[in-house]
């Protein structure tokens, strides 16, 4: 039988924990946190539920999840972040997981739904998205990125088909929000670091072209309301990362 350590980095995750914490318990043997300073009661739901909990002063996602997979005593690691949580028949993929033989490949692929302000998205080029989010102990080894950190597996990578997980990406408008300012600023860091080109017109541009792309070409618009604030929210993120790219640009050249 396989053992299965779930994995959560964590920092302030009170809101999302109780739900996490309930999908994930009928597979996991255990679960193991790094918690980053957390002022709410992520600590103590999380202790309550049995997890293993530690603590490191924050230095980015890949550090976190690198150091977490180290902490983690089961033959394969089911990382997932506090507003990721698997459904019922994950679950059971899962558990026919662990009582198989051991694989011959060394990570997998799960396929996610995106939630956004509560509504699941069905178009938009959101359904469904492939993560790898499963992989064997010390084969893997999280890369880091200005946005959003990589999974690198040592060996080859399947797909578990059936086993779908619910990403629950934003609850409110202030929510994207802040997390947008983050993103852009990182992303633009990105692609300054990468010589990308900043025209007068290169983020209304990309911007629309997200747009149309999301609500038009990928038929976002039939997910309704939801659809049009996922399309329109995404070309807000993309025409603030290029603003900001060229900010910096006229910061390196004004120094």
């Amino acid at each position: 039988m396989l053992k299965l350590s779930v994995a959560i980095i964590v920092q302030n995750e009170e809101k999302n924990l109780p739900r996490w914490i309930k999908s994930v318990a009928p597979v996991a043997d255990e679960i193991v946190a790094v918690d980053s300073g957390s002022s709410d009661r992520t600590v103590e739901l999380l202790e309550q539920a049995g997890a293993k909990v530690f603590h490191r002063a924050w230095t980015g996602y890949a550090d976190q999840r690198n150091f977490l997979a180290e902490k983690c005593g089961g033959d394969w690691i089911l990382m997932l972040d506090a507003d990721e949580v698997i459904n019922d028949q994950c679950a059971a993929v899962l558990r026919g997981f662990k009582a198989n033989p051991e694989p011959e490949v060394d990570g997998y692929q799960l396929p996610s739904r995106v939630w956004f302000f509560g509504h699941r998205l069905r178009w938009g080029g959101f359904y469904q998205e492939w993560n790898l989010r499963l992989y064997r102990r010390n084969k893997g080894r999280w890369a880091r990125q200005e946005v959003h950190e990589r999974l690198e597996v040592e060996g080859e990578v399947g797909r578990l088909d059936t086993c779908l997980y619910d990403h629950h990406s934003y609850d409110s408008v202030e929510d994207y929000r802040q997390r947008t300012v983050r993103y852009a600023e990182a992303g633009a860091r990105a692609m300054l670091a990468a010589g990308r080109g900043d025209g007068k017109l290169s983020g209304a541009l990309h911007a629309a072209w997200n747009f149309f792309n999301r609500y038009l070409l990928h038929l976002g618009f039939l997910d309704g309301a939801a659809g049009w604030h996922a399309a329109r929210m995404e070309a807000v993120y993309t025409w603030k990362k290029y603003s900001r790219l060229a900010g910096l640009r006229a910061e390196r050249k004004g120094g």
